[in-house]
């Protein structure tokens, strides 16, 4: 990565104020948060504001790699490149040059016809998985004008603060300012089959390889514990992956299984069917059984009436059907020939969560010395009451939480432990953090009404392999 620093060390390099700003003195992984937030003109507290994001991501586009996308009239061409249509090309020139109009007409429209049906089929199957990727773009927590709002990746830009927490995608080359047992899965980018532990203080060694950069994470990988903020300091083709990308554009495609054996069925077909045409036309030749052209016009209708012409359109069609089904039932297909390659599948292994549950979380029951609550309420909403848990004689009396030291206590840490945000909209409550934060959230606010207020001085975000969180 080419970094343009215009900062030059001072007599207290592990001190983060006092900069002096030179010219070409300082890589991006030596700089300190002030002097982050000078080259990248951005808060470190509340972030870009939204004005100045819109005016950077019109500048420099969306944060997402392009794609080499092949025109619609080259597209029509390929359908064209056949072996069968090769042969049933050379036979309409021949009909032509015969002065057979009707026939070389007649043998062009087959052509023509089977490259529509199958340009037709591939372009509603691309359509159908353009309308699925949309889905699956990744979203993320960004700062924009002291806001805590989750954005989609693409909307990211250089200079944003992003929040990143245990099974989030990296979205863009950031450099950490804030790292709570922070580890990063970067097999992608360096090989290196174990998580990274990340830091945020500045290292000061001029020159370092992408896998010893341990303040910054880069797109493409994935946060396995802890949590961190960071600044974007490289999108889209920018980023590490997308030099990688840029260096492998030249890279030819390989054609799947069924592809290879479609062009072998079909160009031995076409061999078999033309070596048989010209031996029927050198015994019809020597034996003098017909007239020059009508031999010719013979053979050539034998060829014609002999080739599977019908064969790369019924192929298409297949597929075409195959992927879409299999986009209704929520499968991405990148290329109708990959639907053989599913047909082929036993056995699918898939991760439920987010994916058939509704990646809630709710609190439905407290348990403290004393006694056993029940939490009613679904979701996010703030309507919902505590009840005792089985014992009919005191869920008759309205409960008073404020008398329990051990449920106070525990109301109070839930509020205090939790950076999750809920947002009315939509006529519903929306959450901005994890679902773990929000079911703390929603139950500090059914027992309190109001949103709690956290004065954080440091924290240990929550991980599954301790399963405790500390604020």
């Amino acid at each position: 990565m080419q970094d343009k620093d215009v900062y030059e060390p001072t007599s207290s390099e592990n001190s983060d104020s006092d900069a002096v700003p030179i010219q070409n003195s300082k890589k991006v992984w030596q700089l300190n948060n002030d002097q982050l937030a000078q080259k990248y003109q951005t808060n470190l507290e509340d972030g870009l504001t939204t004005v100045e994001a819109k005016r950077r991501i019109d500048r420099d586009g969306k944060n997402e790699l392009e794609t080499k996308k092949t025109s619609k009239f080259v597209q029509f061409i390929k359908q064209f490149n056949n072996s069968i249509i090769y042969i049933l090309a050379a036979a309409a020139i021949m009909t032509f040059l015969m002065q057979r109009y009707s026939d070389s007409i007649v043998i062009g429209l087959v052509i023509i016809a089977n490259a529509i049906i199958g340009y037709i089929q591939e372009q509603q199957a691309s359509n159908a998985l353009e309308k699925i990727r949309e889905l699956l773009v990744s979203k993320n927590f960004a700062f924009r004008s002291g806001e805590k709002l989750e954005l989609d990746s693409r909307q990211l830009v250089v200079g944003d603060l992003v929040n990143l927490e245990a099974g989030d995608a990296v979205p863009a080359d950031m450099r950490l300012i804030s790292a709570d047992n922070l580890s990063v899965q970067e097999s992608v980018l360096t090989g290196e089959t174990n998580p990274v532990e990340k830091i945020e203080e500045p290292i000061y060694d001029r020159d370092l390889h992408l896998a010893d950069r341990k303040n910054m994470v880069f797109a493409s990988t994935a946060v396995t514990s802890g949590s961190g903020l960071g600044i974007v300091i490289a999108a889209a083709g920018d980023t590490e992956i997308g030099q990688i990308k840029d260096s492998v554009k030249t890279v030819k495609e390989r054609p799947t299984p069924l592809m290879k054996n479609l062009n072998s069925l079909g160009f031995g077909l076409s061999v078999a069917i033309v070596i048989a045409a010209v031996v029927l036309f050198i015994i019809g030749y020597f034996f003098d059984t017909y007239s020059l052209p009508t031999l010719l016009i013979a053979v050539i209708t034998m060829v014609v009436g002999s080739m599977p012409e019908g064969l790369p359109a019924s192929t298409s069609v297949v597929l075409a059907m195959g992927t879409r089904k299999m986009t209704k039932r929520n499968v991405i297909v990148k290329s109708l020939p990959a639907v053989e390659t599913l047909g082929a599948v036993d056995i699918v292994n898939t991760d439920k969560t987010g994916t058939l549950t509704k990646n809630e979380m709710t609190v439905r029951k407290v348990v403290t010395p004393q006694h056993i609550f029940d939490v009613t309420g679904v979701g996010y909403d703030a309507d919902g009451s505590v009840d005792f848990s089985g014992d009919l004689e005191l869920s008759q009396h309205k409960y008073d939480w404020q008398q329990d030291d051990s449920m106070r206590q525990l109301v109070n840490i839930a509020g205090q432990t939790t950076d999750a945000q809920l947002h009315f909209e939509n006529n519903r409550w929306e959450l901005n953090g994890e679902p773990t934060d929000g079911a703390l959230t929603t139950l500090y606010r059914k027992m309190t009404g109001e949103n709690p207020e956290v004065d954080e001085v440091d924290s240990l975000p929550f991980d599954s392999a301790f399963r405790f969180q500390l604020v």
